[in-house]
């Protein structure tokens, strides 16, 4: 596997700069292109809320509004696209343009990436409501990277894994192989929660060295921490620019799937997250 088709949502409000430079980094390294993902608003699609007590001049002014401001963001969102695959060299790449709701549109093309980069929302509230972030995670099948506000000089150089054994954190792990094969250093961290007959940090030690991957495994207990404040830490003590950890679901309703570790991670990491559900 590698990562020859890269995705990300670009809306056009929301600042993709961070998320976009990855990619296209990405892009670069791995011979591959990027696909920038926009979401065009059917304004006709509002006409039947507008309600029939409005004349036909102020529906066909509120229209007008809502498509010069779908412009706007059509051009900021070409606009940030242009000026990362510039920064970039001219690594391929194209943003495609489909009409309908982002969250909908990228659980269908996404399915078709490698991996779908996702700039993180600035706030809680945004991150734990996001229908973007969820279809990503949830409804496309593919590894997803979140990538936090800010800048980073290098990506995948120390790879910090968070290892349980799970189905989650094995198609994690795998997802990430073409980024640990060439890594400088990769650690599988096992946070001790109790006995279970899973596979152990040794053994996906093991099995990474099948694939040409020097790793260590280390072990610590939780304590009375949260499960992610141990992984944001060890990351920080081990200077690691990559996150790689499952997405776990602990709520069977489609509002609540950001509970637990994930959602802290995701919130708190000051680095990118890869994640695979």
């Amino acid at each position: 596997m590698s990562y020859k088709r890269i995705m990300v949502p670009v809306n056009g409000v929301d600042d993709a700069g961070y998320a976009l430079a990855l990619a296209f980094d990405l892009g670069k390294r791995f011979e591959g292109e990027v696909v920038g993902l926009h979401a065009a608003a059917e304004t006709t699609a509002v006409l039947p809320y507008m309600g029939e007590s409005m004349s036909g001049a102020l529906v066909e002014n509120m229209i007008s509004a809502m498509d010069s401001a779908a412009d706007a963001r059509l051009q900021a969102a070409q606009a940030a696209f242009a000026a990362a695959q510039q920064a970039s060299g001219g690594v391929a790449g194209q943003l495609a343009v489909h009409r309908g709701l982002e969250d909908d549109i990228l659980a269908r093309q996404g399915r078709l990436a490698d991996l779908v980069v996702v700039p993180r929302p600035a706030s809680e509230t945004a991150l734990s409501e996001s229908p973007t972030m969820q279809a990503a995670i949830m409804a496309t099948g593919r590894p997803v990277l979140v990538a936090p506000p800010g800048q980073a000089k290098t990506l995948g150089g120390k790879i910090l894994v968070a290892w349980n054994g799970s189905p989650q954190a094995a198609r994690a792990l795998a997802a990430a192989m073409p980024l640990l094969r060439e890594a400088e250093a990769i650690t599988l961290l096992h946070i001790e929660e109790g006995a279970g007959d899973a596979p152990t940090a040794e053994d996906a030690v093991a099995y990474l060295a099948a694939h040409g991957c020097v790793a260590q495994a280390a072990s610590q207990p939780r304590g009375h921490h949260p499960v992610a404040d141990v992984l944001l830490l060890a990351a920080l003590n081990q200077e690691a620019d990559l996150l790689v950890m499952g997405a776990y679901t602990h709520k069977r309703i489609r509002e609540l799937i950001f509970g637990g570790a994930t959602l802290e991670a995701l919130l708190d990491a000051t680095i990118p997250v890869l994640m695979a559900h």
